[in-house]
Formats: structure tokens, sequence, C-alpha cells
């Protein structure tokens, strides 16, 4: 059985074609390994006009099953309506099998992860933000948790020892941040400078600044996170921007406070949100 798992988000659309057998997400994942599962798994641009077709041929090539029996397609969306509507065609084109799109849930039990949503609406959480934090506390079973997601938008949501999640803030990421300037001003560029301790141009200002913002936020939310649930706060970066902050965060002088970076942890979550769902149906059989 092989389980293909979907992210999309506002900006790119991430697939991974994934075993369920394991007990760890990808548990060889030495250099060989990835070079040799290289083909499965990708990420497309969400605004691709061949969005469609290219989904099509990088499942072609990953050799995506076609048969029901042997394949689940789970994922998680927060881009528009049309963008899911073209990834739906797609997968219907290339398989049998429909989407399964999931939410947010108010809690989550399973693979020894336990999470509490403590948002007014469970609902209303962003689904990439649920799974994220569901593959946050995979990859660190212990601990407090700053969970952030540096994409189109910028979120940091925090998840307490016994698996509350605490709630979060959403601020515009840092191309969002960039673009927006250069939009709504009449003589600021879209920036393409360096961040730089002391900027003496233009373009290097708004790069320093937005980073500096972006730096700030965080800092701020890691304090209020450890105020609120006491000890030390492990902060984990995910999100296509996530390499840059993940940088500055580790050459921040007296950050004080532990710092990884976990490129897929939505694909992550939305594995064992799929193992869940099939244990779920198996023991539903039983019943």
């Amino acid at each position: 059985m092989s389980w293909l798992l979907l992210d999309a988000g506002n900006t790119a659309l991430k697939w991974e074609l994934t075993c369920p057998a394991g007990a760890q997400w990808r548990e060889t994942d030495t250099p060989e390994a990835a070079a040799a599962h290289a083909n499965r798994r990708g990420s497309i641009a969400m605004d691709d006009p061949q969005l469609a077709a290219k989904l099509l041929a990088e499942l072609e090539r990953a050799g995506t099953p076609t048969d029901a029996a042997t394949t689940a397609i789970v994922g998680c969306a927060v881009a528009s309506e049309e963008r899911v509507d073209t990834i739906d065609a797609a997968i219907r084109a290339a398989s049998s099998q429909k989407v399964q799109w999931l939410g947010a849930a108010a809690q989550f039990d399973h693979d020894g992860i336990t999470l509490r949503n403590s948002y007014r609406n469970p609902l209303q959480l962003g689904p990439d933000r649920w799974h994220a934090l569901i593959g946050a506390r995979a990859r660190f079973p212990q601990g407090v948790l700053a969970v952030i997601n540096a994409g189109t938008a910028t979120t940091v949501d925090g998840l307490n020892e016994d698996g509350h999640f605490v709630g979060g803030v959403i601020a515009p990421g840092i191309d969002l941040m960039r673009t927006s300037l250069a939009q709504g001003t009449a003589r600021l560029p879209l920036a393409a400078g360096e961040y730089v301790a002391h900027p003496d141009n233009s373009d290097d200002a708004i790069c320093t600044g937005i980073l500096d913002a972006q730096i700030g936020l965080i800092e701020r939310r890691v304090r209020r996170i450890r105020e609120q649930a006491g000890g030390l706060v492990h902060v984990v970066l995910s999100g296509g921007r996530g390499p840059d902050l993940f940088a500055l965060l580790r050459a921040q002088a007296g950050f004080g406070t532990m710092i990884a970076h976990e490129p897929d942890l939505v694909l992550r979550g939305l594995w064992h949100r799929a193992r869940a769902l099939a244990s779920d149906a198996v023991t539903n059989r039983v019943l």
C-alpha cells in the first residue's frame, strides 16, 4: 500500500508518495535514501498555469498506483477553491481515488501523539497549522514547542508539554511584506537586498526591516509561550521561508532556546493523521 500526501498552500503544492507500514515517518533519512526517493516527492508553484499538467507528470514519474485498493490520497488545503478544484481534477485523471481533504479537529490521539485544540472554534484553525502541530509533536515528543510556519503568512503556535495547543498568531510572511511595500508605496522598490546590521540603501533597508520584524514577532511569541507554560521553549521552523529565519535565529546572541528546522511538518502531520484514519477504519470493520 502507498499513500499520496498533499499540502496545498497559498504559494506551493507539496506532495509526497509514502508508505504507511513503517512505525516512523521516513525511517531512512540518509542522503542515499533521499536520492533514491527524490522522485517520490515534489513541489509545484500554486500559481503555475500548468499546475494540473505538472502534477500529473510528476505523479506519473513517481509511479503513483491507480488501483483504488492500494492507494489513499490525503491532503490539507489553505489554497483557493479554484486551485483545490484544479488539484482534484488532476488526481481524478491519474487515479480512481478522490482526495480526502482534512481540516483541523478538536483533538488528536494516535501513534503516541496527544494534542488538544484550544481554539474557540477548533474547526476554524487552519489545517496546515493543525497538521504542522501534529508533525512537530511527532518529531519532538516532549517539551514546550513554538511551531512556526514561514510561508505566505508567518504563523507562530504554542504547544504545551501536555499537548494542549495554547493558541497562536498569524502575520504577513516575508514575501507578502516585501510585495505590499512595493505595491502600497510610491517610491519603494520590490526589494532584492540583503540582511545587514546597518543598512545604507533602500533595498537592504527593506530586507533587513522585514526580517527583523519576523524575528521580533517570533521572539515576542516565544516569550509569551514561555511565560504561559514555564520552562524552555523549543522553536520548530517550517515552511518555504523557514531556512531564512532559522539562520537568523540560530545566529541571534542570547535568544536562549533550542531551534530546529523541519521542512515538511505538514506532510509529516498528514502521515500520522492518515495512519489514525486507517486504524479507525480497521477498528470499525472489526466492530
